[in-house]
């Protein structure tokens, strides 16, 4: 069996054999980061910081322990050059969540279980984090405006009476990897998310972040998918860094990126290769691998003890591009009745790998 047991990291009781839905997120998520301490590591954070505090501590007292010893032996050469502090260990706090979301018809209740877990998840790194200075990106997955069924309406949709009609979209409204601010169609917010940043993401201190989130994560089923290819959009250099991007402002040097994608499908129709895609996360973050984190919730059907069922013989290509990520990778089943025990896992990995991360 190709999954690897989450030795390190407990979760809520499992469902097994493909059956049925267990009450946590059960032995589905399948990749976990190794039990380390190294600068690659995903473990529990409380561990890697004592090892790291107590290495140091050792380290220190060995090195003044030769230098006593030898110092008679060393010629005076005068006053050593300070080399400085280096740059500041750690993330401080600063994540970068770009979230990809499927809109395909059956994503609509996928997409509340998400919404749920959402507060529990935030509250966990808040009290991880001192300071924790978020930006939160829900990439527009569509590229178009409106809805199929009520074009040409000027008053009210038959079929969907919430939906805005006569609404002119923004600029960056009908671009594909562009922040969502107004989710549009068939099980979407259809407003205006209030977002206190003026930007296409929500920023630390966001009023109301709880329903802020809901609001740009109502992706609706309108038929959007093609995740791993919309967060390669959403990241690269032309929405991030262009005078005026959609995103300018989302990436940060010195934040850890954690890429969230969901699809209830395998992602067969995206373009690229995982390889293409793991890359591109790399890339994102100046060919730093410890400076990102990728997080998958997706059908486990190519698993034969997955919640979805099994269906042997297909290639899974999100699967592929979580483990092409490991250690800084997890993948969760998307038929969990919930993923609050997922993000929990999460959680430890976030403030596990901004121990470790050192910005450029």
């Amino acid at each position: 069996m190709r999954r690897l047991a989450l030795t390190t990291l407990a979760l809520a009781a499992a469902c097994g054999g493909g059956s049925g839905q267990g009450s946590g997120f059960s032995t589905s998520i399948t990749t976990a980061p190794p039990e380390t301490t190294s600068s690659s590591s995903g473990g529990d954070a409380s561990t890697s910081s004592s090892s790291s505090s107590t290495g140091a501590g050792e380290d220190s007292t060995a090195a003044s322990s030769t230098s006593s010893s030898t110092s008679s032996n060393i010629p005076d050469v005068g006053m050593i050059p300070d080399g400085g502090d280096g740059p500041p260990p750690g993330c401080k706090g600063k994540v970068d969540f770009l979230f990809t979301i499927s809109g395909q018809l059956t994503m609509a209740p996928k997409q509340e279980r998400l919404k749920a877990s959402f507060p529990g998840f935030i509250a966990t790194l808040e009290s991880e984090f001192a300071d924790f200075d978020y930006h939160i990106l829900s990439a527009n997955t569509a590229g178009f405006w409106g809805y199929p069924s009520c074009a040409g309406c000027d008053d009210v949709c038959a079929e969907l009476p919430e939906f805005p009609c006569g609404t002119p979209p923004q600029p960056c409204d009908v671009v594909r990897g562009a922040g969502m601010t107004y989710p549009i169609g068939k099980d979407a917010s259809n407003q205006r998310c209030e977002l206190a940043s003026g930007l296409r993401y929500i920023t630390a201190g966001q009023p109301d972040l709880e329903d802020t989130f809901t609001c740009i994560a109502s992706m609706g089923t309108n038929g959007s998918e093609h995740v791993a290819e919309v967060t390669v959009m959403a990241l690269a250099d032309e929405l991030n860094h262009a005078p005026g991007a959609c995103n300018e402002g989302f990436l940060r040097d010195d934040a850890l990126l954690v890429v969230v994608a969901i699809q209830d499908t395998y992602d067969q129709n995206s373009e690229g290769t995982p390889e293409d895609w793991r890359d591109a996360l790399v890339k994102a973050k100046g060919g730093d691998a410890d400076a990102v984190v990728l997080l998958v919730i997706s059908t486990d059907k190519d698993d034969p003890e997955g919640l979805c069922g099994y269906n042997p013989g297909s290639v899974h290509e999100l699967r592929t591009w979580t483990e092409l990520m490991q250690p800084n990778a997890l993948f969760g089943s998307i038929c969990a009745e919930g993923y609050s025990d997922y993000f929990a896992t999460v959680a430890k990995m976030i403030k596990s790998q901004c121990d470790v991360f050192v910005p450029q």
